[in-house]
């Protein structure tokens, strides 16, 4: 959060709220705002559900990716994968997105070893040094 508050130009609020759920416990949730934070919330999460649109892919681009794969994203083998808790209709705009900018992947998010290696190469200076470890393959 600090590095988002730096980030930003102006003013950023925090805000706690509650969202009712079916359950018996409430949803406590943490919210940023500020001057052009609105935007962005209501293009990710309508109705309070994320959801990553086209619209959402071209403007976040590389850092957007670079973001889902320290998110979700891992090694096996030599090909790369993002899971990150999306449905098969919710992948679809990142699977035509890293398609159409020549990562080719499966509609799971499934890279081929070759686009995961220009995928890496794209992401990697977008990727915070912290998450560098999501480059790494991983051994059983």
């Amino acid at each position: 959060m600090r590095h988002l508050k730096k980030a930003h130009q102006g003013k950023v609020d925090i805000v706690w709220d509650v969202v009712e759920t079916d359950g018996f416990y409430d949803k406590q949730r943490l919210r940023l705002q500020g001057e052009g934070l609105y935007r962005a919330y209501e293009l990710l999460y309508p109705r309070d559900r994320k959801v990553i649109s086209p619209a959402v892919m071209d403007i976040c681009g590389l850092t957007g990716m670079a973001a889902l794969w320290a998110d979700g994203g891992s090694i096996y083998g030599r090909k790369g994968r993002i899971k990150a808790g999306l449905s098969k209709e919710q992948c679809h705009p990142i699977y035509e997105w890293c398609n159409d900018h020549g990562f080719t992947c499966s509609p799971t998010l499934i890279f081929t070893p070759e686009s995961t290696k220009d995928l890496f190469k794209a992401i990697r200076p977008q990727t915070h040094l912290t998450m560098r470890h999501k480059f790494v393959r991983k051994t059983k």
